[in-house]
């Protein structure tokens, strides 16, 4: 098994404890994710916690909707900020509002002090997206860079099954309180790890020389080997060259590489919120009653949470050597393929049609669709886009892309009740289908493999 190999690895060891390390924070944000979900029948029902009695629809709204905003904000704040003070300060500063969330919680006694919690909670999860990425993007051996940059959504999906598997047995101040440990760890472990080389080699060659040695399991100068002499060298490709000497112009955004590889991201930012994966989540509950499942909502949860966590392990595994291009093709199929046999029952299930002895159909395709998201699009999108993306210009334009994605997510999340209404759930799975079949089109036409190619070697694909 290529994943098992690698990792035992001696070599490989700084790079997957600094990998695992760094996404202690992803593992917490996807608790985040899901924490109005995972304590509602809580928040709704328990009226001697808050001042304000019983929480209204409304207020729970705001809570739920507070996240946003602040993982918009975090995502430009703390973008803008790694490329200052770098990518390991940058990261730990970020853990400190991750904290403030679940300790907020505990102690709020009004919806207002919850919604500020959800606030401090996305801002570090911003960072997740927009940090993290590049960080991995400059330490990782270009055979590891694949499988390594797959831990943040690994990451995601585990925090979101732990979220919702502690929220069905346990009251929500316990939960959170246990949720604390994870960015505690977070702040000792991650500590251990040296900025990124990358972002050393224009600052201070022999810090960057100390931090690629590191990453690379080499314990003083007189081991390197060629092959590592040779990084150092792309790397440091002058002593003298400083952040002064690297002022961005209009012509690092508009050659013809930094625009293709625009392009490609901004495509795949769209097949991450037009192929219907995410939106249908918020249907999870109606698929499931309309299958005759008696299953309590939380426990549908948690059987989603595990099919998004295996697809994502999968996606983990399969990436060393299958290939980023190659999941997302598999990916992006088999949600055009569920989509369609979801959409073709609900069709003939309105026209009258005798459907009765397929109805374990939807939950069948859901969980197809939701599988096959997770085992690439949704795991492989930030990533690939990192590695796409020209150096001088990456922490700029993954912050455009992921913001970007946001804001789409938010668009969709509040038109699709209006358009399923209007046009059937039917008409709009078709819609998903046709999509994402286009999105496989672009994706087989125009995004490159990445597969153990060097950031150089990418770009000069492009």
């Amino acid at each position: 098994m290529v994943f098992i190999n690698v990792g035992l690895s001696k070599c490989y060891w700084n790079q997957y404890f600094a990998a695992i390390t760094v996404n202690l924070l992803s593992l917490s944000y996807g608790g985040v994710i899901l924490w109005t979900s995972a304590s509602y029948i809580y928040l709704k029902n328990d009226s001697n916690r808050f001042e304000t009695g019983v929480l209204t629809k409304e207020q729970l709204g705001l809570i739920t909707a507070a996240l946003s905003p602040g993982t918009l904000v975090g995502a430009l704040f703390f973008g803008w900020l790694a490329d200052k003070i770098g990518r390991k300060r940058c990261l730990l500063l970020a853990a400190l509002p991750m904290l403030a969330h679940w300790i907020i919680i505990p102690f709020a006694r009004n919806p207002l002090q919850l919604a500020v919690a959800r606030f401090l909670g996305g801002t570090a999860g911003g960072s997740c997206f927009t940090v993290i990425p590049i960080y991995i993007t400059e330490l990782a051996q270009d055979n590891l860079r694949s499988t390594l940059g797959m831990l943040l959504s690994l990451a995601l999906s585990t925090g979101v099954l732990l979220i919702n598997t502690l929220g069905y047995f346990l009251h929500y101040i316990i939960v959170a309180w246990i949720m604390t440990i994870i960015p505690l760890a977070f702040l000792v472990l991650f500590a251990f790890n040296p900025e990124s080389p990358q972002y050393l080699a224009q600052r201070n060659r022999e810090k960057a020389e100390r931090s690629l040695r590191y990453y690379r399991g080499i314990s003083s100068s007189g081991d390197a080997n060629e092959e590592f002499q040779q990084e150092l060298s792309r790397l440091c490709k002058s002593e003298d060259e400083k952040p002064e000497k690297l002022q961005l112009c209009w012509h690092d955004f508009t050659n013809r590489k930094a625009r293709k590889a625009y392009f490609i991201g901004l495509g795949l930012v769209l097949t991450n919120q037009f192929n219907g994966c995410l939106t249908l989540q918020n249907y999870m509950t109606f698929i499931f009653e309309e299958a005759g499942s008696n299953l309590p909502p939380m426990i549908s949860a948690i059987i989603v949470s595990v099919i998004v966590l295996v697809g994502t392990f999968l996606s983990t595994h399969f990436a060393g050597f299958a290939g980023r291009r190659t999941l997302l093709l598999g990916s992006i199929s088999g949600i055009f393929i569920g989509e369609s046999i979801m959409a073709s029952y609900y069709y003939l299930t309105s026209k009258g049609y005798e459907t009765s002895m397929f109805n374990w159909l939807p939950i069948g395709t859901f969980s197809l669709v939701q599988f096959s998201s997770t085992f690439g699009i949704l795991s492989v999108t930030t990533p690939l886009i990192a590695e796409l993306t020209p150096p001088k210009i990456r922490s700029i334009v993954v912050r455009v892309q992921i913001v970007t994605m946001f804001l789409l997510s938010s668009v969709i999340t509040k038109i699709f009740p209006q358009l399923s209404e209007s046009l059937g759930m039917s008409s709009m799975l078709f819609i998903f289908a046709g999509l994402s079949f286009i999105f496989t089109v672009f994706i087989a036409i125009f995004v490159p493999e990445t597969k153990g190619k060097s950031i150089q070697a990418i770009q000069d694909s492009l």
